[in-house]
């Protein structure tokens, strides 16, 4: 009955550490060679996936940045982009301007953060993330430059304190944007109608699958609607209560082998 899967990255296929469990890798091993569909569907850029890619060479789609992007990795092209509105983009150049954040930007698959931002990182609680953008991101000294030459797929703003980011998500909240709350602080932004569960659906109008083929696997906020489109939702058992509440199953954690029941039951089974 399922022909694909598409996982979530961080609290699902990654494990707390930010690896990937060798289990985890050879059942995506067996589900490919059983003729399934594996698709990353990630907030990450396909350049904050780089070094993923060489041992899921199962995997070939994704969907990336929330859904503002769907990319084939095996010829490194963008097959599908939804770009942030000149006017949102203008609201997060006054932002900057205005407040002290840490901004990640995304486009084209690619990040890029702020040297200055980022050098004081640990103050919007992204500490975890540091060695990722050393090893991933593109630095530049203005973003408001960046994004006045660059159409943008997503915008990650992470604020001081979940106070300020609480109202800032009313302040940003408009019908050109899709707005997910991610990580303690911060704010994720993605253009009207781009998410996860519509991003899946255009590359499954690609490849000739029908939703209800689909198991979608997560854990937070921007995997809702992934969740809710798909034949069938997984929600990891380390997942927000509101995700577990609206799956059709609950696996378990991501440490605790939850990718890989979701292939041998779910998947392979079906």
């Amino acid at each position: 009955m399922y022909q694909l899967i598409a996982f979530d990255m961080d609290g699902t296929l990654l494990r707390s550490d930010h690896t990937i469990d060798p289990e985890t890798v050879a059942a995506l091993g067996r589900a490919d060679e059983a003729g399934k569909t594996v698709v990353l569907a990630t907030g990450r850029s396909a350049s904050e996936l780089q070094d993923y890619l060489p041992v899921l060479p199962m995997v070939r789609y994704g969907v990336l940045a929330s859904g503002g992007l769907i990319y084939d990795f095996s010829t490194e092209t963008v097959l599908a982009k939804k770009s942030l509105s000149a006017e949102v983009v203008a609201t997060v150049c006054d932002l900057l301007d205005r407040e002290d954040v840490f901004v990640v930007v995304m486009a084209d698959g690619q990040g890029y953060v702020q040297s200055s931002q980022f050098n004081r990182i640990e103050a919007f609680y992204m500490e975890q993330f540091r060695q990722l953008y050393l090893d991933t991101a593109v630095f530049v000294s203005d973003l408001n430059q960046l994004l006045a030459e660059k159409a943008c797929e997503k915008i990650n703003i992470y604020f001081k304190t979940p106070e300020l980011r609480e109202a800032y998500a009313d302040q940003l909240a408009s019908s050109a944007i899709t707005l997910v709350k991610a990580e303690r602080t911060g704010l994720e932004l993605t253009a009207q109608g781009a998410d996860k569960g519509a991003g899946l659906q255009l590359l499954c109008q690609r490849l000739g699958f029908g939703m209800a083929e689909v198991i979608g696997v997560g854990d937070s906020d921007n995997d809702r609607t992934m969740l809710q489109e798909a034949g069938m939702g997984l929600a990891m058992g380390n997942a927000k209560p509101s995700i577990k509440a609206l799956a059709n199953h609950v696996v378990p954690t991501n440490d605790e082998g939850g990718c890989v029941e979701a292939i041998e039951r779910y998947l392979l089974r079906s």
